[in-house]
């Protein structure tokens, strides 16, 4: 499969309402959990799910301990770890003291082989990115409670198709309700389901 793109335009650093260039951006496919990633790897190789999340366990503790340490780590042909460091610019040593100075990122560079091995084809994105529909929050709770008077729960799929929200703003606005408790939970994780808070009618 390609990689799918589309076209956003650069922010407009003076704020008016010059026009600014289109450039291209990867339209993302979604994100692979390390439990897919170790799934599929069992499925590939003799490695049990207990062996490989257990690899995976004792390379973040030694990786996370060499740099701490001050080391440069490298993973494989994949590329590097390193740190950086945090502190307000000065122009003598003098002028800051270890104090002052704090543990700052972690980066990762990327080797130049495994960047061409993640090199694909590259095509235009059929529907392009997806956006959060422009409906206002009365409209929102108003299809819900029509969607309430036939259904006696909802889930976080089921408010998003049904108020063109995508994922974490849909997430946003049934944990508001509940914490105005118009809504309350059952379930956890992917089986986690709002109801109606008995006598609460949604404003």
């Amino acid at each position: 499969m390609a990689i799918e793109y589309d076209f956003r335009r650069k922010p407009n650093p003076k704020g008016d309402d010059e026009l600014q260039p289109l450039y291209p951006r990867i339209v993302s496919k979604g994100t692979i959990t390390t439990a897919q990633l170790v799934r599929d790897i069992s499925r590939m190789s003799t490695f049990t799910p207990g062996d490989i999340e257990g690899l995976l366990t004792a390379f973040e503790e030694r990786i996370s301990y060499y740099i701490s340490e001050g080391h440069h780590v490298q993973l494989g042909d994949m590329g590097y770890f390193s740190a950086g460091l945090e502190a307000r610019p000065v122009n003598d040593p003098k002028e800051i003291h270890a104090q002052s100075i704090s543990f700052g990122k972690v980066h990762f560079r990327v080797s130049p082989g495994f960047r061409r091995q993640c090199g694909g084809e590259v095509e235009r994105a059929r529907y392009g990115f997806q956006q959060s529909a422009e409906l206002s929050g009365a409209e929102r709770y108003r299809r819900l409670q029509v969607y309430f008077k036939t259904h006696p729960l909802i889930t976080r799929k089921e408010y998003g198709t049904l108020t063109g929200l995508l994922k974490n703003k849909a997430l946003n606005d049934l944990n508001l309700l509940v914490e105005k408790g118009y809504l309350y939970t059952n379930g956890r994780g992917s089986h986690k389901v709002y109801l109606r808070a008995v006598n609460e009618d949604v404003k």
